[in-house]
């Protein structure tokens, strides 16, 4: 597995920067929008840590989902970016009235009881669209699991595409992006690394399976 660690972008104050971001990465959002993002995380404490690679199609793993707040804080992020990062959910969620606006927000519509399953509607994308940044849970649920599913692993390969290590840290209010690594086939040997990126990160729900730790 060939990893890339990401560096950290500090302002001279010691407070992590807004990194500047890749002609190649798919962006969204005017100036009112970043900034609004970028004042709404300051006031609650946030802030975003690492750089995204200047890559037009990337698959970030969002890590650990134990909570709805998780996907606010993805959507606080992209605008603070300036980035169109993508999301998938049941297409039943994209009928009228609220199909247009939750395509328009990032969402792409996955049918369950469609011939080819997930992983290859999410693999169709990628291959569709000249370019996209899709997020998702390894999880795939709230709730707490002892196994991540593998499906992340599987588009990745099928697609092509890079994967950027994302962690929800609420013990210290950071989005963290990065590392990104391209998957080497051997999930068994990858999956432990991908894994160990995480350790010491709190989510909003310390009962996550692989953190122990508590909000301070």
């Amino acid at each position: 597995m060939t990893i890339q660690q990401d560096i950290l972008y500090q302002s001279p104050e010691g407070e992590t920067a807004v990194p500047n971001i890749g002609q190649a990465v798919p962006r969204r959002g005017g100036r009112f929008a970043k900034n609004f993002a970028r004042l709404t995380m300051r006031l609650f404490g946030w802030r975003v840590e690492g750089v995204l690679p200047n890559d037009g199609k990337l698959l970030i793993i969002g890590a650990p989902h134990t909570s709805n707040w998780d996907w606010v804080l993805v959507m606080l992020t992209a605008y603070s970016l300036g980035v169109r990062i993508s999301w998938m959910a049941k297409h039943t969620l994209f009928k009228k009235p609220f199909g247009g606006l939750m395509r328009w927000l990032g969402g792409i519509a996955i049918d369950r009881r469609a011939k080819h399953g997930t992983v290859q509607q999410a693999i169709t994308s990628f291959k569709e669209k000249e370019k996209l940044i899709l997020c998702i849970t390894p999880e795939g649920t709230r709730s707490k699991v002892r196994e991540w599913k593998q499906g992340f692993y599987h588009i990745a390969q099928g697609a092509d595409v890079p994967v950027v290590v994302a962690a929800f840290d609420y013990g210290r209010k950071a989005v963290r992006l990065g590392p990104t690594f391209k998957p080497s086939g051997n999930l068994e040997a990858d999956l432990p690394i991908i894994k160990s990126f995480y350790d010491g990160v709190v989510p909003r729900h310390p009962h996550y399976s692989f953190s122990q730790a508590t909000p301070q």
